[in-house]
């Protein structure tokens, strides 16, 4: 999911008040437990034959299908309701009976303020844009019949997370058999979706419908040997505010019935021309390992935009861009960044399997359901939002979001407890793609008038902005909802991005590409874990000292949030003149005394001038120069190179090695040192001030005088249009 305006929220975000420990959901009549609040990020790496093993490709599937659905959609756009029907085929996986299992039914954090979603809003202040729910726009889910081979399974709604009771985003149901160990059964369920007006990801303005956690959805039973797992367990968390999901692969049957004249588009490919049916027209779309199904429905399109991308090991890929007429601009611009992603993404991890790729730009008034994703199907955004102008806002998140369908998607990490898998890596693979190209901030209307024309700036220094600061209240490990404010929350985006950018820088580039690309080809169609990211890293690392640092960084920069921050503190420099005191003449003592001392140095410079002509300003001359550097640690430790420039224009670098605390050298030359600094200055995006990392002999106040001189000018500008008025 894209954070609005690059995790605005994490500037200015209050933390939440202390709460109490909840005790864990009892298990169900089998005994099965269920994953709690206080899981995170799993630091024991998973077994080699976790979630059916690696998928190599000679398998029946591409994915372990273990939970399919076939979904009747009817929806009805004046009420704007789904009435819902699902049979749901599920495997169990493991080697006890299951007696019950656990249903997500995510709109229901929609239905008041008492959810565990809107409750967290209040504490956190907002998500994403903010959008309030007036009367008559909540939104919920109705479990209506909930049938296990024609017979009734009772069910009522659980509390994993410790929630309240007014949450009702996860159903235990008691089924009447058994599914015994490598066995299946078909759930059949018939529910009432009213959607609410659109905010976090699903809803609908006008006739605009975007439906998206709309069915009930199985959690998933992790084994022993997955994620962490000891023995079987349900993860199947409540709704949280900043949380996204978890599901486990399958095949997907969905049908839309919607009005005549309504654009449907949806996860997978359509099967079949629309077909007269009760209520409107029947749309039906087809998708296989996937683990989630969302649909659009508007009247208001302009006719899609479409492309074809092939590449190796591919299929040939459908690209289609749904968009309101006015957004023709961003449209084409997010076809071709589509066409981009799929090239890039394919070739840095590895083939894109399906045979669609749809973007959908919603309209204006429904903007909370853009930058969202699901797997072949996902929201684009045409309005510039505060960072980038309309055509980079459609480039930048048509990128993530296609992204997402890799590391949210391919890779279905558990968003609940390790969301960095998804939305930090992620962003971090998208700078990578984006490497080099520039964004744009236009200013406002008014700030051009007045001769501001705009800042062009690249994705690192957005980057760098938002996720580099001296004291993290959290890591990037960890699950969603246990953080200290949302903005510890948003952290995860950008300091992930920075974080494995310079575990990059520290290995080399080389071996970052090979360690995702390995880590893709063994976990795509599987579920990994922090620690399964680990592994692969340490296994593309080159040596044993590459091995150890991986180690370490994890320790330092995903478990825990240590900054860099190194320091150049001073550079001084002092001529080697004869010092004062006793020298020894001939086996005596002899006092050199200060007018003695300023008699030899007077001669020696008329030896020096004659010999050698006017010595330049800061030049050579008849004494050597003493230069100190000195250079301070206050962070977590990185090899660093520093760069010293002495008054003739020479350059020499001194290596500073990890294990140093403080460092101070000393030079002998026969000129000053300039300036020192360390280099390059932009190798480490996590170092926390680039201010600090050189320092000159002399002070320079050029560009603080320019700044000043700048800042004046406009003030008397201001005070100027002021007084006219």
């Amino acid at each position: 999911m894209l954070l609005a305006g690059l995790l605005a929220a994490a500037l200015a975000a209050a933390p939440s008040p202390a709460r109490a420990v909840a005790p864990p959901t009892a298990p169900g009549p089998d005994g099965i437990e269920v994953a709690g609040p206080e899981l995170g990020a799993a630091r024991e790496p998973s077994a080699p034959g976790a979630w059916g093993g690696p998928r190599t490709g000679r398998e029946a599937t591409l994915s372990d299908r273990v939970a399919s659905y076939d979904l009747r959609a009817v929806l009805d756009v004046s009420k704007h309701t789904v009435d819902g029907t699902e049979r749901l085929t599920w495997r169990n996986r493991s080697a006890v009976p299951v007696r019950s299992v656990y249903l997500h039914l995510y709109l229901n954090a929609f239905e008041s303020q008492a959810s565990v979603f809107n409750l967290e809003r209040r504490r956190y202040g907002g998500f994403r844009s903010d959008v309030d729910t007036e009367e008559g726009e909540w939104g919920y889910v109705e479990l209506r019949t909930v049938k296990q081979g024609g017979r009734d399974a009772a069910w009522t709604f659980v509390h994993p997370d410790g929630g309240p009771d007014t949450d009702h985003t996860v159903a235990r149901v008691d089924l009447p058999d058994a599914v015994p160990p490598g066995g299946t059964t078909v759930i059949d369920v018939s529910f009432l979706d009213r959607l609410p007006r659109v905010v976090a990801r699903t809803g609908w303005f006008d006739t605009f419908h975007m439906v998206a956690q709309w069915f009930p959805k199985i959690g998933v039973l992790e084994l022993p040997g997955e994620r962490g797992a000891t023995r079987p367990r349900w993860n199947c968390h409540e709704f949280h505010l900043n949380s996204e999901f978890y599901a486990d692969f399958g095949s997907y049957d969905l049908e839309v019935v919607a009005p005549e004249g309504h654009t449907v588009a949806a996860v997978g490919a359509r099967v079949g021309a629309p077909a007269r049916v009760e209520g409107g027209l029947s749309h039906r779309f087809h998708a296989d390992d996937v683990h989630d199904v969302a649909f659009v429905a508007w009247n208001g399109f302009a006719p899609p935009l479409e492309a074809t991308w092939t590449g190796p090991g591919s299929p040939t890929v459908k690209v289609s861009v749904l968009y309101p007429p006015e957004y023709e601009r961003q449209a084409r611009e997010s076809l071709k960044a589509d066409l981009d992603s799929l090239s890039f993404f394919s070739r840095t991890l590895g083939p894109y399997p399906y045979t669609t790729s749809t973007v959908v730009i919603p309209p204006f008034n429904a903007e909370e359901a853009a930058g969202m994703e699901y797997e072949t199907f996902f929201t684009g955004w045409a309005t510039d939002h505060g960072l980038y102008s309309a055509e980079g806002a459609a480039r930048f998140t048509v990128v993530h979001e296609f992204g997402h369908g890799y590391f949210m998607g391919l890779l279905a990490s558990n968003e609940f407890e390790e969301p960095f898998l998804d939305e930090g890596l992620n962003e971090w693979w998208d700078n990578r793609m984006m490497d080099g190209e520039e964004m744009f901030f236009e200013g406002s209307p008014l700030s051009r008038l007045l001769g501001f024309q705009g800042v062009r700036f690249s994705l690192w220094d957005t980057e760098r902005a938002t996720g580099v600061h001296r004291f993290e209240a959290d890591p990037i490990a960890g699950n969603s909802w246990h953080r200290w404010s949302e903005g510890s929350y948003g952290i995860v985006y950008p300091r992930t991005a920075v974080g494995f950018h310079d575990l990059g820088v520290l290995l080399g580039e080389e071996t970052a590409a090979r360690a995702m690309k390995l880590y893709y080809e063994r976990w795509h169609f599987r579920h990994p874990s922090t620690a399964d990211l680990r592994e692969a890293w340490r296994d593309a690392a080159a040596d044993a000292a590459a091995r150890a640092t991986v180690d370490a960084w994890f320790e330092e920069q995903v478990f825990a949030a240590v900054p860099i921050d190194d320091r150049v503190v001073s550079v001084e420099s002092e001529e080697l003149r004869p010092p004062l005191g006793l020298e020894w003449k001939d086996g005596k003592p002899v006092e050199l005394t200060e007018k003695e001392q300023g008699e030899r140095v007077k001669e020696a410079r008329k030896a020096w001038e004659k010999e050698h002509g006017k010595p330049e300003k800061e030049g050579a001359g008849p004494y050597p120069f003493r230069s100190v550097v000195s250079a301070r640690r206050y962070g977590a430790q990185v090899p660093r190179t520093v760069e010293v420039t002495l008054e003739d224009g020479s350059v020499e670098t001194i290596a500073w090695p990890p294990g140093e605390r403080w460092a101070r050298w000393v030079l002998d030359r026969p000129v000053k040192v300039r300036q020192a600094r360390l280099v390059p200055d932009e190798q480490y995006a996590l170092d926390l001030d680039r201010l600090d990392d050189g320092r000159a002999r002399k002070g320079r106040h050029g560009a603080s005088a320019r700044l000043a001189l700048e800042a004046e000018g406009w003030l008397r500008l201001a005070l100027s249009l002021v007084e006219a008025l």
